[in-house]
């Protein structure tokens, strides 16, 4: 049985390995990755730095291949540039910046044509009417 550091470890090496997802192997690098034990944590990043909630890995991510869409999302919004580029809708709104960016990223994700590398935890913001869309546009 993984740690959940371990298995945000081998999402990381599937990605960087992967042809889909190479080209954001430079973002995965960046910044630190940690699994926090605060119960009160889901993922998120700072724009660097990824963090992941040790409970919610355990009980939204039952499978590697949820884990490596989490660790993908993540690492999105950063390559994205998310919390640089639409700070302003981030201050009007956190919440709904927030869904548009995750409706983009998990776009992308939806977009892979190897379905068995990532998919979205249950109840991801996800709507193929936002394909191919910015935030601002969302």
């Amino acid at each position: 049985m993984l740690t959940e550091e371990q298995r945000i470890k081998k999402a990381h090496i599937a990605m960087l390995k992967h042809p889909e997802t190479a080209l954001w192997s430079g973002v995965m690098m960046m910044g630190d990755t940690s699994v926090d034990d605060d119960p009160g944590i889901t993922a998120y990043t700072d724009g660097v730095n990824k963090r992941y909630g040790r409970l919610f890995l355990e009980k939204v991510c039952p499978d590697q291949q949820t884990v490596n869409g989490l660790v993908l999302h993540e690492n999105l919004h950063i390559a994205l540039r998310h919390t640089v580029h639409n700070i302003d809708l981030f201050k009007a709104d956190r919440s709904l910046a927030n869904m548009a960016a995750d409706y983009v990223v998990n776009d992308i994700i939806m977009s892979l044509k190897d379905k068995t590398l990532a998919k979205l935890p249950e109840g991801g913001c996800y709507d193929p009417k936002y394909h191919n869309m910015n935030m601002r546009e969302v």
